[in-house]
């Protein structure tokens, strides 16, 4: 019997290609001023929601196997129960290199590439006993998510930007920043978050997750 990913194998995941982000803190100049890097800072966070529900969340809307409407049009038929369900055609994104190109615009270069094995080739760890399969995949024809990848995160993290600090072991290359944060469904538990961004290719990018 197939079953989802556990969350705890999902965290686990998480964690380890969050960790590839830290490498980066350990050279550059005095950090630029808040004023100076504000505006991006909250441009990419902003930016990362959509993204981040691809990646952590419910990724895209699918046509389910075996609900009503399959059975009455076989939209099925002849297609191998691997556990991946057709992606329907009014979704944000039509293809792999679609949403590569909208984390792109998001996340550090080399954070990205840690989530695009996970999103789109899978994820083997045998010394934790983790296995993930792919999110998606595409063929000439169609683009499919796989029903077995269970979400980590449900619904979304909104920010306090007024709160909003540039925190110590900062650099020209590396900033890493506080900020208050809730979820839509707990909007009264606040918390501080931390996150960590990376100078490249002329500007700011996430280095690590914003969910």
């Amino acid at each position: 019997m197939k079953r989802k990913i556990s969350l705890v194998a999902a965290l686990l995941i998480l964690c380890s290609v969050w960790t590839v982000g830290l490498t980066s803190c350990n050279a550059g100049g005095p950090p630029p001023a808040l004023e100076d890097v504000y505006d991006r800072v909250v441009r990419v966070i902003e930016a990362s929601h959509e993204v981040n529900v691809l990646m952590f969340g419910s990724g895209l809307p699918v046509y389910p196997r075996g609900d009503k409407e399959d059975e009455l049009i076989h939209r099925y038929y002849g297609v191998n129960d691997d556990g991946h369900e057709f992606v329907k055609p009014y979704a944000k994104f039509g293809s792999i290199p679609e949403m590569k190109q909208a984390i792109s615009a998001v996340y550090s270069v080399e954070y990205r590439e840690s989530l695009f094995e996970t999103l789109f080739t899978g994820y083997a760890d045998e010394d934790l006993s983790v296995a993930m399969p792919a999110r998606f995949y595409e063929n000439d024809k169609y683009l499919f998510q796989n029903q077995h990848v269970d979400s980590l995160v449900k619904g979304i993290r909104l920010y306090d930007y007024s709160t909003m600090q540039i925190l110590k072991g900062s650099n020209s290359r590396y900033l890493r920043i506080s900020v208050s944060s809730c979820t839509e469904d707990k909007p009264d538990e606040w918390v501080t978050v931390n996150l960590s961004f990376v100078y490249e290719n002329g500007d700011w990018y996430l280095d690590s997750p914003s969910c």
